[in-house]
């Protein structure tokens, strides 16, 4: 008997654990999927003729996509390729090609050998979760970067830059876009993909691929987003237009009635009040160092000239005899406090060995204190901890670290590998811990330093943004990022707040360690003046 329960779980989506969008690491595992799915799908095509047809159209299409993907990092560097191959497998693969095949009655045989290898492979599909935190993260691109709706629709990241692998979204795509967006009730952008989706709905032909998407389904999302930014009249015509198309719409026959007593009831009253966007969509008002964090992000905030023309420029052996003929080479960013890049730090080699122990090990990255921690939209990406007694070959990485920093990683913490997936980021937060790290790690104390390598360079976006500082640092392949988390006096420092902003394009690796108070006795003495209360008023900004 045909095991449909074995299928449908892994390829019609309804596995709760969705984390192929939080890193890019994991998207490339979903082109293996579909080339599964192709290879398994030509073995039926030979017993199931009459259906042939429109199934090796679709499958024709898939393998174009396969054959052009080219470097996997790069081709879902791109968001709008990571987005189309997780809506793809989550909607066309199951309108297309399961349920027609599913619903026929000449594949019995298929049935029972298709069960059983799924089952073998052990594959996992993309889930909803998935599609929905594609969309969450292009919102994100969006939001952060102001990009347009219709560059995006058409292939485009940013104005002026054009479209080399003629990527585009399809109505399909847009659509979906609009409604996930609508149902989280960000109606502006929900909006707009909408009428991108009716834009490429009526004006162009449909191709042998079916859109998935009817005129009247995008109204039906259309009319109530316009009704949510406050433009009843509108809201009211397009739901017309569904009555027009469907005079026995249900939904709409109900809308018809609330539009046209809410209207009667505006004609009322006057002057019309306005309505109040950001509450109608039940956001709360973002803290001033999110706003900093997107401003720096985008490049309208930056450092004055006054403030960088201290900054330096020098190589360093930092007492380390070994480094006299091959010197470290330091870039201050910042004075106080201390953000400095060192250049050149990791080799081509080390970076592929990181990559190589940790890809395979990555799961979805947390917030919070260890017993308390979470996944949030705040960090959308994915980790692993690389120990240094488990992986002797990091012993040179570690004694760098040492030589660069000229602190001791006697109470430092293993490494933390990170990919970060579609438009990945961190938002604004604190590396120190607020009870000190009593609690967590005891007499090592709180995290004193942040040393972050940078494991690749980043085609857009990606920079590590420091919004009290007004400090945007772009990655670097191989550089090293260093800055102290408190003050001398091993005090808070509430100006370190920093964030990841998010990838506009390509891939994101960083490799971070946290140098922590213990241990430092000799390495950096304490302060002898107290900078307790300093700029606390930064804290909950």
């Amino acid at each position: 008997m045909f095991r449909l329960s074995i299928i449908l779980p892994l390829l019609c989506v309804v596995s709760a654990n969705g984390d192929y969008y939080t890193a890019i690491s994991e998207l490339e595992r979903l082109l293996d999927v579909e080339a599964f799915i192709v290879e398994k799908f030509d073995e039926y095509l030979e017993r199931a003729q009459q259906e042939q047809n429109n199934l090796k159209r679709f499958l024709d299409h898939i393998e174009e996509q396969q054959n052009d993907r080219g470097d996997l990092e790069e081709y879902f560097g791109n968001p709008l390729n990571a987005f189309i191959t997780i809506r793809r497998l989550v909607h066309d693969w199951k309108f297309n090609v399961f349920d027609p095949v599913f619903n026929s009655s000449n594949f019995e045989t298929y049935k029972s050998t298709l069960s059983d290898s799924l089952e073998k492979t052990n594959i996992k599909a993309p889930t909803q979760e998935d599609l929905n935190g594609a969309t969450r993260a292009l919102l994100r691109l969006q939001n952060v970067y102001q990009l347009n709706t219709d560059h995006l629709a058409s292939g485009v990241l940013l104005p002026g830059e054009k479209n080399p692998l003629n990527i585009s979204l399809s109505a399909s795509d847009c659509f979906e876009l609009g409604k996930n967006l609508c149902q989280v009730k960000e109606y502006s952008y929900g909006s707009e993909w909408l009428l991108e989706a009716r834009k490429k709905l009526h004006g162009n032909p449909l191709g042998v691929i079916s859109p998935n998407v009817s005129d009247v389904e995008i109204l039906e999302h259309l009319s109530p987003a316009f009704n949510g930014l406050g433009n009843l009249k509108l809201a009211h015509k397009l739901n017309h237009e569904i009555l027009d198309k469907k005079p026995d719409h249900e939904e709409a026959l109900r809308n018809k009635l609330l539009y046209e007593g809410q209207l009667a009831k505006e004609r009322s009253f006057a002057p019309r009040k306005q309505v109040d966007l950001p509450h109608v969509a039940g956001r709360k008002e973002p803290k001033e160092s999110y706003k900093l964090y997107t401003q720096v992000c985008r490049g309208e905030l930056h450092q004055s000239p006054r403030e960088q023309r201290s900054l330096r420029c020098w190589l360093t052996h930092q007492g380390v005899p070994y480094y006299r003929l091959a010197p470290f080479k330091i870039e201050q960013l910042n004075l106080d406090p201390y953000v400095a890049y060192a250049h050149e730090v990791l080799w081509d080699s080390e970076i592929d060995m990181i990559l190589q122990h940790g890809r395979g090990n990555m799961k979805r990255s947390m917030v919070g204190q260890s017993g308390n921690s979470t996944t949030t939209e705040i960090r959308t990406s994915q980790n692993t901890w690389l120990w240094y007694d488990a992986n002797p070959w990091l012993a040179k990485i570690k004694q760098r670290l040492e030589d660069v920093t000229g602190l001791s990683t006697e109470s430092a913490e293993p490494l933390q590998l990170v990919n970060y997936g579609i438009g990945g980021q961190y938002e604004p937060h604190f590396d120190f811990m607020e009870d000190d790290g009593q609690k967590v790690f005891g007499w090592k104390g709180n995290r004193l330093a942040t040393a972050l390598f940078y494991l690749n360079d980043v085609a857009l976006g990606g920079a590590t943004a420091f919004p009290f500082l007004r400090l945007a640092v772009p990655p670097v392949k191989g550089s090293l990022l260093i800055w102290y988390n408190l003050h001398s006096s091993t005090h808070k420092d509430f100006r370190t707040k920093h964030a990841g902003c998010p990838v506009l394009q390509g891939s994101k690796w960083i490799c971070n360690e946290w140098f922590h108070v213990g241990a430092q006795e000799f390495r950096r003495p304490c302060g002898l003046v107290s900078d307790e209360g300093k700029f606390l008023h930064l804290e909950n900004k």
